[in-house]
């Protein structure tokens, strides 16, 4: 009797401990858990300032763009702004002001890119002058000096302002595409559309089959800088339904093959090289 009584009291206990444990653990506070890493998004806010080359006074109301996606901003009083509109990665930028040199270049946003930028403006007033037949003496802004020293070369192919202006209210995709020859577009399925040659249509052996998708993509420049990089894998080329044709002065175009003019590198040409000029207004 004695130790049926000492099991039947161990069998309580061990009953008693399994009933007690879920709300022994339940009690039991959780272990400190280490806290997330939070992210410093005040690189986001890297700012900008841009001064008169002439007196180094701040410039108010310069316009800073993101040439691809369309955000601007204006400097404040101060020559200043915050570029937190523009995207994460390297950006197109474009600055513009009337009676300044419209300036071009690409900027970082990135938490390795944080440090303010200053960026110096020249005033445009001595404009060169050029003495055409059949018309009256041309003023023209310093972006289109290079423009005509190309034109009398006699190579490649001139989009004169005159034919851009007809064209105010369209993109660039097409306003170029029909004015330019050995060049066609071809469109993504975001509605994105790009210069591609119609000379090499397509790259690596096709055994003389058409390509479905074309991929030699026309390198661009934006007055002097260079928007693509054709020889990285993946990039394709610049999306001309970004580009408002009024936004644009002039453009020259050079297939694949042909004589570059000077200061523009000939490296990965051979799909075509568009140069475009920003219109001063």
């Amino acid at each position: 009797m004695r130790a049926r009584s000492v099991i039947a009291q161990a069998i309580a206990s061990f009953v008693g401990i399994a009933l007690l444990g879920p709300a022994m653990r339940a009690q039991t506070p959780p272990a400190p858990s280490t806290p997330a890493a939070r992210v410093n998004y005040a690189y986001r806010y890297r700012l900008l300032g841009v001064y008169d080359e002439a007196s180094g006074d701040p410039i108010e109301g310069v316009e800073v763009s993101d040439v691809l996606g369309g955000n601007k901003s204006l400097t404040t009083s101060t020559g200043t702004l915050s570029l937190v509109f523009l995207p994460e990665g390297a950006t197109l930028v474009r600055l513009r002001k009337v009676g300044f040199e419209v300036q071009t270049m690409t900027i970082a946003i990135s938490p390795a890119d944080t440090a303010p930028l200053t960026i110096i403006m020249r005033k445009s007033t001595q404009l060169a002058t050029v003495v055409v037949t059949d018309s009256a003496t041309k003023h023209l802004s310093p972006s289109l000096r290079a423009f005509e020293e190309h034109k009398k070369t006699g190579l490649g192919q001139y989009v004169e302002e005159s034919y851009l202006r007809k064209n105010d209210d369209r993109s660039l995709a097409q306003s170029l595409a029909p004015k330019l020859a050995g060049v066609r577009t071809v469109t993504d399925p975001s509605g994105a559309t790009y210069l591609v040659s119609s000379r090499k249509e397509c790259s690596g052996p096709v055994l003389g089959k058409r390509c479905n998708a074309p991929n030699c993509y026309v390198r661009v420049f934006l007055d002097g800088v260079q928007t693509t990089d054709n020889s990285t894998p993946g990039r394709t080329g610049i999306d001309l339904n970004h580009l408002n044709t009024l936004d644009y002065a002039a453009a020259e175009f050079y297939p694949g093959g042909m004589a570059l003019p000077n200061g523009v590198s000939a490296l990965n040409s051979d799909c075509g090289t568009l140069l475009l000029y920003t219109r001063m207004r």
